[in-house]
């Protein structure tokens, strides 16, 4: 009996290494997918998101519509002023980062941190001025009546000749600005 028990056993033992064996073999045809055919998630192949392009925000402008600015002879922009005759000859019309025409596209302008100011000559009755001799900048005058200079006397907006011009105060030259049309009876020193 003991030789059959023995038997049994060795049979056993024998049935359960062919079992394993047999099961490794069945495993091994069954392997996974090779990560370098099929893995979704290799990490060899991660790339970065690219950034989404940004627009950066334009500097602020310079002046804003309605505000008078300072300009000098050869146009450059001097800062904002006031609108009482102090220190701005021009006033803001528009204020355009793109830069493009202005509404009229007959009126001055400057270019300044990227933006066209649309402008319009503004100055003030009892104050005075040095204009150009030709094409250029109408600025304040460093003192009235130095040589050049002129007082503004009347003001004659849609005027285009000096028929309208005051006849109480002593004048002795006009001068007719379009953008907008308006006279200026001065007295030229």
């Amino acid at each position: 009996m003991l030789v059959l028990l023995a038997g049994v056993c060795v049979v056993g033992v024998l049935a359960v290494t062919v079992f394993r064996d047999k099961a490794r073999s069945q495993a091994e045809d069954r392997s996974p997918v090779s990560a370098s055919t099929r893995d979704p998630y290799r990490g060899d192949t991660y790339t970065a998101p690219t950034k989404a392009p940004t627009t950066q925000a334009p500097p602020p402008a310079p002046a804003r519509v309605g505000e008078c600015i300072g300009i000098d002879e050869a146009g450059t922009y001097l800062g904002t002023g006031s609108c009482n005759g102090t220190k701005g000859t021009y006033k803001v019309l528009t204020v355009d980062y793109s830069r493009d025409t202005c509404p009229d596209p007959e009126s001055p302008y400057i270019t300044e941190d990227g933006y066209r100011l649309c402008l319009e000559l503004y100055l003030v009755r009892t104050y005075c001025y040095k204009f150009p001799s030709g094409p250029g900048w109408v600025v304040p005058a460093p003192a009235c009546k130095a040589k050049g200079t002129v007082h503004v006397i009347d003001i004659v907006p849609g005027a285009t000749n000096s028929n309208n011009c005051t006849r109480d105060y002593k004048w002795n030259r006009w001068y007719q600005f379009q953008h907008p049309t308006v006279v200026y009876c001065v007295m030229q020193y």
